[in-house]
């Protein structure tokens, strides 16, 4: 792929990705401000079960056309035939178990919730696949004007609920609606000719694939919802609805991220010798960890109780002290994200189900004493020392020693930011609101440029180039 092609997808990508967090983020704020704690407590513990059994249709069967491609009709049929039978089957196992989820939280309403997730199960089951195809086409443009539909209909369909009284139910309306126009969209521009046939040749490949991308996403969703899972049934559900909007306030920047690496970083990293691999991976966690501490750093600084009561209200002020921890699991989410892809890239997802099983068991165990010792607090810093720093460290341990890389090369530009980043918010924390950004960054960059000059050096000299073609522009107009 050329450089200019790259930089193009990339930023529809990043357009898409960006579209979506911030109807996501409007849709919070709106529905923060007419629905109370426990109902975003009671959807947030449907969500919980929705991820579970999503979990065994995003990033399977599509992934597998991502990395397989689309020239070989049999393997594409083979992984959507395989996608919609796993959809059915998943559907009728939510609503099988629907009463029994509702009776174990108490919650009689989870039932009939459910039931609405299990005919999005089908839809989206479709819908990864068609959005994979696309994907390998490299149909970006395309991708981000349906996200866009996606998120303005899930945005409009959400609110008009709650203005209208629906409750928690805003939340099911929103996302049926959306995955309703996503299917049908998704399934017009992919224009291929999908039919269902699984091929008894390509079969066992596509299994193998399957089941290696299950196990990898099972251990993810353990780590990323057992949290969840221990604040509402130790915690109850309104401490479950603070926890729940400081995750997404705090995850919004890694979700974006984290959708590009798959979108993008997934086709690109597969295209590449296994030294070009290695170079590139490296060049992206540079990069990613020098801007993504700065981001979650500014974050914490201006997120406090004035801000919070301004924007979603008084009865929210609970979430600013669960914020720092979850950002320090969102900065080292976002560094994972290029390890996952880059993983799945070489057809390798095992490792990612390797790492992710063998950490649950750990996570749970640190989530439920969190959750004695210190409430949603305790929760917060648990995943931040287990999911955060903990499974950083042993992720690209595992990953690097499986493909013959340097430990050391990788972890470090991990942890360096972390450090350079520290003298800036110990010298902003006491200052003013407006200025504490600003402080912040001024003291970052003065780091950077004493510890790492080269680096300094490289962004400096792509800011002249950027400005260079800025005048030229202005010049030529």
């Amino acid at each position: 792929m050329k450089a200019t092609a790259l930089f193009k997808n990339g930023l529809w990508i990043s357009y898409a990705t960006f579209v979506t967090r911030i109807f996501a983020f409007l849709s919070s704020l709106v529905l923060a401000r007419l629905l109370q704690p426990s109902d975003f407590g009671i959807i947030g513990i449907a969500y919980v079960f929705w991820s579970f059994f999503s979990l065994f249709i995003q990033d399977t069967a599509g992934a597998f056309i991502i990395y397989k491609g689309i020239e070989h009709p049999k393997y594409v049929n083979t992984a959507y035939t395989i996608s919609l039978l796993v959809g059915i089957a998943l559907a009728v196992g939510v609503a099988a178990t629907a009463p029994f989820v509702a009776m174990f939280f108490k919650e009689p309403t989870l039932t009939w919730i459910l039931v609405a997730f299990a005919f999005n199960l089908i839809l989206s089951s479709a819908s990864y696949v068609y959005s994979s195809v696309m994907t390998r086409q490299l149909k970006y443009r395309a991708i981000a004007n349906i996200t866009l539909v996606n998120s303005i209909t899930r945005l409009v369909s959400t609110t008009a609920a709650a203005f209208l009284g629906f409750s928690y139910w805003s939340f099911v309306i929103g996302d049926t609606a959306s995955w309703i126009v996503n299917c049908v969209l998704t399934r017009y521009y992919s224009k291929y000719k999908f039919r269902l046939q699984i091929d008894p040749e390509v079969k066992s490949e596509v299994k193998s694939f399957y089941f290696g991308t299950v196990a990898s996403s099972f251990g993810l969703y353990t780590n990323f919802n057992i949290d969840n899972f221990t604040v509402g049934k130790l915690l109850g559900s309104t401490s479950l609805g603070y926890y729940n909007l400081a995750y997404q306030l705090t995850n919004a920047f890694s979700s974006i991220v984290g959708a590009i690496f798959n979108q993008l970083g997934m086709p690109v990293f597969a295209q590449l010798s296994h030294d070009q691999q290695q170079k590139t991976l490296l060049k992206v966690v540079e990069q990613t960890a020098i801007l993504t501490v700065a981001i979650c750093a500014s974050i914490f600084l201006v997120v406090d109780s004035q801000v919070v009561t301004l924007v979603f209200g008084a009865k929210w002020i609970p979430i600013v002290n669960v914020i720092p921890g979850l950002l320090i699991f969102s900065y080292f989410r976002i560094i994972n994200s290029s390890l996952f892809s880059m993983l799945v890239a070489k057809g390798r997802p095992d490792i990612n189900a390797k790492v992710n099983l063998q950490i649950a068991p750990i996570a749970v165990i640190s989530f439920i004493l969190g959750a004695n010792l210190g409430g949603i607090v305790g929760v917060s810093l648990a995943v931040a020392l287990v999911l955060g720093v903990g499974w950083t460290v042993y992720w690209w341990w595992v990953a690097c020693r499986s493909l013959g890389w340097s430990f050391k090369q990788f972890i470090v530009p991990c942890f360096i930011p972390i450090l350079l980043i520290i003298p800036g918010l110990l010298i902003s924390f006491s200052l003013p609101l407006l200025i504490r950004p600003f402080t912040l960054i001024l003291t970052y960059l003065i780091s950077i440029r004493i510890f790492m000059p080269q680096m300094f050096g490289k962004y400096k000299i792509k800011v002249n180039q950027l400005l260079k073609r800025v005048q030229n522009l202005r010049h030529n107009n």
